[in-house]
């Protein structure tokens, strides 16, 4: 991954962790300004857990638009949900509102064996390496995940929630 650069937009990733930087301390420092945007329960669970390791089964992009329907809000109509398996096969649903940015950078043939360099076709994305939540401006949020496939995404909202789902 090393110095890694979203290829789009040709903007660096992640403030606090790289392959040569591991700033635990300043992402937690980072959380103190978390608590007043996102739940309670969410707060809780990104405080003391990760989904390092984690696969996506499932990434769903909503645009409810009805253009049938006036609306002069200034919140954005894209939604994005994904459905987790924890390493311990919990599942879980994460959910961003109010979207205003959302990246998908995936390229299967990043994901190669270093020895041979064939291609890991049956890891797909493969699993969740690292990811960064910060505040941007205006009480926005910015979410960075990393795959282990090298894949990006990137999603920059008003609100983000975590759900525990039943089994």
């Amino acid at each position: 991954m090393g110095e890694m650069y979203y290829s789009l937009c040709e903007e660096k990733l992640m403030e606090y962790f790289t392959e040569e930087k591991h700033d635990i301390e300043g992402y937690r420092n980072n959380f103190k300004f978390l608590d007043k945007v996102l739940d309670a329960n969410t707060y809780n669970f990104l405080l003391n857990t990760s989904f390092h390791d984690s696969l996506v089964c499932e990434i769903k992009v909503s645009n409810d638009y009805v253009p049938e329907v006036p609306d002069d809000s200034q919140k954005s109509i894209v939604t994005v949900s994904a459905k987790i398996k924890y390493w311990d096969d919990t599942l879980y649903e994460l959910s961003w509102k109010d979207v205003t940015v959302y990246s998908f950078d995936f390229d299967i043939s990043r994901n190669k064996v270093v020895e041979t360099q064939k291609i890991l076709f049956n890891r797909g994305l493969d699993e969740w390496s690292l990811d960064e939540l910060t505040l941007i401006n205006n009480d926005r949020l910015r979410h960075e995940i990393i795959f282990f496939s090298q894949a990006v995404l990137i999603i920059e909202c008003g609100n983000f929630s975590i759900k525990l789902l039943d089994d």
